[in-house]
């Protein structure tokens, strides 16, 4: 009777661990499951500003169409996974729709027209250059391929800082500040000096040089009738902001160097 009871207990025991054991691994399926989930609904977020969030033609067309087929992947295997939300699957169609319908970008560049819109850009790119990156370590994006992607990638990042200077140039302009805009087209002419080895920035450096020329003969002309340069406190402020603008505009321009 003992050994009924023992033999027993010892098979109680073993159901109960094996239970266990069961439970423990389909909990640790799901939370990896949601984990998945989750982080593929971030991307689904970031990449859907980078396709429709975006001025028209702003990211090259390589670029614009690993976002698209990002998208659709992304989406296909949030069908899978969550087979009770129709709206994936939707939205995979819609994309493959997007895709089919890019046409030929212009040759002019597009321009950013506001603070808050470079802002952005330079966080979704970041995510960009993460994904690249992520692709190009699991072999499913080939390295001369990643590098052409980085390097469309880091063309745009200056294009956002030079948007960026310029937007602030024409600001201190509108606000009487003529030695803040110099210094901003300064920074914007230096950057695109440090990436002009195959000359292609030559005419806007040659641009921004006349403007900041004009700047300069047009603060000598504030000087006073003693011929010493105006010194007033709207002046004294211009060039503290003067020192103090810049400093977070060159970290902000490191993350993408």
């Amino acid at each position: 009777m003992a050994l009924y009871i023992i033999i027993g207990t010892v098979a109680l025991l073993i159901i109960l661990g094996g239970y266990t054991f069961i439970s423990h691994g389909v909990e640790k399926r799901r939370a990896q499951r949601q984990r998945l989930i989750t982080a593929l609904k971030v991307r689904e977020h970031n990449f859907r500003y980078l396709a429709t969030g975006l001025p028209p033609h702003f990211l090259p067309a390589d670029l614009n169409t690993l976002v698209y087929r990002a998208l659709i992947d992304t989406c296909e295997q949030l069908a899978k996974l969550d087979p009770k939300n129709p709206s994936h699957q939707a939205d995979a169609v819609l994309f493959s729709s997007e895709l089919a319908a890019i046409k030929p970008a212009p040759k002019s560049r597009v321009r950013l027209d506001s603070p808050a819109k470079i802002k952005e850009v330079r966080q979704y790119l970041q995510e960009l250059v993460r994904f690249i990156s992520q692709q190009e370590a699991l072999k499913l994006i080939k390295p001369v391929q990643a590098a052409v992607y980085h390097d469309q990638i880091k063309r745009l990042a200056l294009q956002i800082s030079i948007d960026s200077y310029m937007l602030q140039a024409k600001y201190a302009q509108q606000q009487q500040k003529p030695r803040l805009a110099i210094h901003f087209y300064t920074l914007a002419r230096k950057l695109l000096i440090a990436e002009n080895a195959s000359h292609r920035y030559d005419k806007q450096i040659a641009q921004m040089q006349a403007a900041i020329t004009k700047l300069e003969e047009a603060v000598a002309t504030q000087a006073q009738p003693n011929g010493k340069p105006a010194t007033d406190g709207a002046s004294k402020l211009t060039n503290k902001e003067w020192e103090h603008f810049g400093e977070d505009e060159w970290k902000k321009k490191q993350d993408y160097d």
